[in-house]
């Protein structure tokens, strides 16, 4: 005959495990329980949908099933690790990390690892896990939608400078054609020598390799791409630009002058979207001159900040910002300029803020704005630039 107290404690271990197994289903984000050796014991609902397993298939099974290469062959030793050294690396932290369907698919997650202390018996883990995939595809539109804007906003910027390059090309190409007419000349006249010649010939290629550098930093600005980061010297990449951005400031009676600081540490970026916010910038500086000046000079700056960031800068001695912009001047669509769409400081923004930087304007003294945009550099060891 049963014992009335052993029954009803056998009733209570039931009720607790019926109300505990209620608590994991009812949850929202899968919940997955395993053992000191990595053993599921318990995988709520939410973990059978995000899976595509039924709780009795994967019950006593290494939760390593759940997880593709490399971590599926690192787990053991994670677990065997915490056990000898009690030192927690994901315990208590949560992280992404990716996950593997019942079908083969893999799909990121957001894991939070706890453990369950228990006085009675070995330690066991919970792990609560949130699918990824919607927030990612939407993160990974974004991105895609801010290249197609950034793209459709270059192409901008050049359509604003045509006249500008069309007279920069045309130049060398007049005289590409002056010096093959003279050679012409000479040969038929068969007053030349190799000397004069060469001299002559010499000035056709000086000429176009001036247009064919114009050529090549349109192309470079225009191309439709994927964003790509490469490890890039700050100083290297304005003095590229600044054989384009002199274009549109010569037009304008204006001189671009850098000041590059030397020796700054390399960052990694992409190097075609912040040559675009470079100039951006040297344009909205031409532009602002063009109304009044104090000089004729754009200035171009790099330099390393207090907390180790790259900055680059542009100073004009234009009117400043106007007061009623100061507050709202990165609003897309608000724009000062009589013919400007007023995307560009919005875009370049968030362009530097992808990149992990900060963009800000300031007022020049004695005249002008100085805008500043830094970024993170690459940490001691990755190598100096000049």
């Amino acid at each position: 005959m049963s014992d009335p107290q052993d029954d009803r404690l056998a009733r209570e271990v039931y009720s607790a495990r019926a109300q505990f197994q209620a608590l994991l289903d009812a949850a929202v984000d899968a919940i997955v329980l395993i053992d000191r050796d990595g053993l599921i014991v318990g995988f709520n609902h939410s973990a059978e949908r995000l899976f595509g397993y039924t709780s009795s298939e994967v019950m006593d099974r290494n939760v390593r099933m759940l997880m593709p290469e490399p971590y599926r062959a690192e787990h053991d030793s994670y677990i065997q690790r915490y056990r000898r050294t009690r030192e927690p690396r994901i315990i208590g932290v949560g992280r992404e990390v990716t996950a593997r369907r019942k079908d083969g698919t893999c799909f990121p997650i957001d894991l939070s690892v706890g453990e369950i202390a228990d006085d009675t018996g070995p330690a066991r883990f919970v792990g609560i896990l949130r699918d990824l995939t919607e927030r990612k595809a939407a993160e990974h539109e974004m991105v895609e939608q801010r290249e197609r804007l950034a793209h459709l906003t270059r192409l901008g910027t050049i359509g604003e400078m045509t006249t500008a390059i069309a007279h920069e090309i045309n130049q060398p190409l007049t005289a590409i054609s002056s010096y093959a007419q003279a050679c012409e000349r000479m040969l038929r006249a068969g007053t030349s020598d190799d000397a004069e010649l060469a001299d002559t010939l010499g000035k056709i290629g000086v000429q176009a390799r001036r247009a064919g550098e114009v050529i090549r930093h349109l192309r470079r600005l225009v191309k439709q791409r994927d964003s790509e980061t490469e490890v890039t010297d700050v100083n290297e990449l304005i003095r590229d630009l600044l054989h384009l951005a002199q274009v549109d400031s010569r037009a304008q009676g204006l001189v671009i002058r850098a000041d590059l600081a030397e020796r700054l540490p390399p960052i990694e970026v992409d190097p075609i979207q912040i040559q675009q916010v470079v100039l951006n910038l040297i344009r909205n500086a031409v532009d602002a001159m063009g109304e009044w000046r104090a000089d004729d000079t754009i200035v171009v700056t790099s330099g390393l900040t207090a907390d180790d960031c790259v900055e680059i800068g542009v100073v004009d001695s234009g009117p400043g910002i106007p007061a009623h912009v100061v507050e709202r001047q990165f609003e897309p669509f608000l724009t000062t300029k009589p013919e400007g769409l007023g995307v560009g400081v919005s875009i370049c923004r968030s362009i530097v803020e992808s990149h992990g930087g900060r963009l800000a304007f300031e007022k020049n003294e004695p005249a002008g704005t100085v805008a500043r945009f830094v970024l993170p550099a690459l940490p001691a060891g990755a190598g100096h630039t000049s």
